[in-house]
């Protein structure tokens, strides 16, 4: 910008700079008006560079930053604040969720009815994760529930007989389920040379004869 200067009462019309010769020496001292300058902080200059501003000197304060100096943790980049003397750009390592490595959740509830058994348990999901950056599917509770047609049976009595029961493999029972005793099941009871649900009978058979002269019966 250019001002007016008297020198001498001479008036100099728009001097953009005023250079007054050094004593002793060679060389001039070199005036500018400043008065229109902008710069109020070195926050606009790079790191390294000075200017005057009214009067006034400031050092730069940017700092020149590099592809180096952007970090990534996840799906996010940080870019420092600083000069880019060119386009920067940092890559986002891709993650996987894979199959859960475990699956943990609460006891199973378990409700029967009278053709069907109802299984509802709720889990929680944690999937192996590589490190990246996974867009979704990388956790959750997810509630299981199945419902089966089985064959059921209510409380009730099994009496031994002369073939065996049985209940079939997969059948909930709906009640308790009683297996009948007998107290007279004992050895005594049973004749020898044959045994009852594992008792050996120990009763000896009775023995008749006649005697052919007096024609007497004996049990023995």
């Amino acid at each position: 910008m250019a001002k007016n200067v008297v020198i001498n009462n001479v008036v100099y019309q728009s001097v953009p700079q005023v250079s007054i010769p050094l004593s002793g020496s060679t060389g001039t001292a070199d005036f500018y008006d400043t008065s229109d300058a902008t710069l109020d902080s070195g926050g606009k200059m790079l790191v390294g560079n000075t200017a005057y501003a009214n009067g006034v000197k400031y050092a730069g304060s940017i700092e020149t930053k590099k592809q180096s100096d952007l970090t990534a943790v996840g799906a996010s980049v940080t870019v420092p604040a600083g000069y880019y003397a060119s386009q920067v750009s940092k890559e986002v390592a891709s993650g996987e969720a894979t199959a859960p490595a475990s699956i943990s959740g609460t006891s199973a509830s378990v409700s029967a009815g009278t053709n069907t058994l109802t299984l509802s348990k709720t889990v929680s999901v944690t999937p192996v994760v590589t490190e990246g950056y996974v867009g979704s599917g990388t956790a959750g509770n997810s509630v299981i529930s199945l419902t089966a047609s089985v064959a059921t049976r209510g409380e009730g009595t099994i009496t031994p007989g002369t073939s065996d029961q049985s209940i079939a493999s997969g059948t909930y029972l709906a009640g308790s389920q009683t297996i009948k005793g007998d107290s007279n099941l004992q050895a005594q009871n049973i004749k020898s040379g044959v045994s009852i649900f594992g008792v050996n009978g120990s009763l000896s058979a009775a023995t008749v004869s006649q005697d052919g002269t007096t024609k007497v019966l004996t049990v023995s």
